[in-house]
């Protein structure tokens, strides 16, 4: 029996098939593999920014909280300085027995020296205004801006600790302000309160040397979840709450942060992923915070990405012309031996 000889067109067919099939099935698992490795590639590096972000804000914001209290530090000192000047308390009239009780007292005198204790303090450490203020919150002496009334939760908190207090708020007749008392005592026992409202300099010097990426800050936040120290002071001025700037979502994280936990989380504030690290300001009722967005350090790791897929692609168009070559010599193998 004799064969039919295959034609020329029936040899090109097969070869196309051939070449065509070794290119589809090489060509699919590269592109797979590739595929594959970038999306690993992908949550990788993203969870591994997050990871990072995370690991270095927790010491940063506890460092910047460390800053606030020393500068807190500062300002209590001058306040106990202040509160002890013996000038504070009442002048014996000349000639009444001074180990008497109930002696009587001689106000111009005891005025005088009050006058240049509170002067000097308000000239001397920067503050809006300080008082003298009685058992009760009154004012006994001060100056046009002192209030006429301690507010109730500074007060109570004053009495309660009957040591130096700091205000958790930082509102002070629409200016931003540090609010501290410190008791005068007598033989051992409060007679007065002596109370003075810093300049908001000495927060928003620290808040504004904070800078992480190129949008990330630093905040204050009272134990109420209220904003007391930002950058932008009008945040702070229009009374602003932590969750009115985030939201409700991360309930849990806001309560570790006015607990007085040290930690560092991520959320999502609309569509936007944030990295949040906080920290106690000891001695008073205030969390540091510091957040940052991701965007900012995503941008590297995207920019590696890309990069890693561009190579892919040049390799893979090399690796194209390499099958191709390789298929070539696999079909012209098989068309031989086809012919004879």
């Amino acid at each position: 029996m004799k064969l039919k000889k295959p034609t020329h067109g029936s040899q090109h067919g097969t070869r196309r098939s051939l070449n065509g099939r070794i290119l589809k099935s090489t060509l699919s698992a590269i592109l797979l593999l590739l595929v594959m490795c970038c999306a690993i590639m992908v949550l990788s590096m993203q969870s591994l920014t997050s990871a990072i972000l995370m690991d270095n804000l927790q010491p940063m914001a506890r460092q910047s909280a460390k800053t606030v209290e020393a500068n807190i530090h500062l300002l209590a000192d001058r306040m106990v300085t202040i509160a002890e000047d013996s000038r504070l308390l009442p002048v014996v009239a000349v000639g009444a027995p001074t180990e008497t009780e109930g002696a009587p007292m001689d106000a111009t005198a005891t005025q005088a020296n009050r006058s240049l204790v509170l002067d000097h303090a308000r000239e001397v450490y920067e503050l809006y205004t300080i008082g003298l203020y009685d058992l009760e919150g009154t004012l006994i002496q001060g100056d046009d801006n002192s209030p006429a009334r301690l507010e109730e939760s500074f007060f109570s908190l004053l009495q309660a600790t009957d040591n130096l207090t700091t205000d958790s708020s930082t509102l002070f007749q629409e200016k931003l302000g540090i609010t501290m008392g410190m008791p005068v005592k007598q033989d051992g026992s409060t007679v007065f309160y002596v109370v003075g409202i810093y300049k908001y300099d000495v927060l928003h010097d620290v808040l504004s040397n904070i800078n992480v990426g190129k949008r990330g800050l630093a905040m204050i936040i009272s134990r109420t979840g209220e904003v007391v120290g930002h950058p932008d002071q009008n945040i702070v001025l229009r009374g602003s709450t932590l969750s009115e700037l985030y939201g409700e979502e991360d309930s849990e994280m806001y309560s570790r942060l006015t607990d007085g936990e040290t930690g560092a989380t991520e959320t999502t504030l609309g569509s936007e992923t944030m990295i949040l690290a906080y920290s106690p300001v000891r001695g008073t009722q205030w969390a540091l915070m510091v957040e940052v967005p991701k965007s900012d350090y995503a941008y590297l790791t995207n920019r590696a990405i890309g990069m890693t897929a561009v190579a892919a692609l040049i390799l893979l168009l090399i690796s194209v012309g390499v099958i191709f070559r390789l298929s070539r010599s696999i079909s012209s193998s098989v068309k031989r031996m086809t012919s004879r």
